[in-house]
């Protein structure tokens, strides 16, 4: 039996009630997997999202040497929900950094449950909204250090420091 809190403490689902989240409950499923196993990767189906329950996953993509992780999660993060906004797939690999257990929620019917409960639509959208924002605003961040480094090294030759 896992401790259902961790819905409480996910940035996505926090912000429902009691009843609201049981709902979501309903819907979901826990999975377990050992570390180093593959959730998904690049390329397959978005079916669903993940909510980490315990453990942590790694969130990577393939380059011409080797992994690079993009980030390591921790509990109560979620991940895998672009599915909820288009039905793209998936942009990178997820893989169990450690044993972890993580609570899955089909699209599809989660898909239904937004249509159908509009006042558990409204709170995840916005919950999901301000977790989209704030990732953006942090990759931002990281774009203008790795372009000021890369515009600093380019032009430390002539002995000036370039302005961002």
């Amino acid at each position: 039996m896992i401790d259902t809190t961790f819905l409480t403490d996910s940035p996505l689902f926090r912000n429902l009630s009691e009843t609201e989240r049981a709902q979501i409950l309903i819907i979901g499923q826990v999975k377990s997997y050992a570390a180093d196993q593959v959730i998904f990767r690049e390329g397959d189906a978005g079916d669903g999202l993940f909510i980490l329950v315990n453990g942590s996953v790694r969130i990577s993509k393939q380059s011409a040497t080797g992994e690079e992780a993009l980030a390591v999660l921790e509990p109560h993060a979620f991940f895998g929900e672009m599915a909820l906004i288009d039905f793209s797939p998936r942009a990178a690999d997820a893989i169990a950094n450690e044993a972890a257990d993580l609570f899955f929620i089909p699209l599809k019917d989660l898909r239904t449950l937004i249509e159908t409960n509009h006042q558990i639509a409204m709170k995840v959208l916005y919950a999901l909204c301000e977790v989209l924002a704030q990732r953006l605003r942090e990759t931002n961040e990281r774009y203008m250090s790795v372009f000021t480094i890369a515009q600093w090294g380019a032009s430390s030759q002539n002995g000036l420091i370039p302005l961002p």
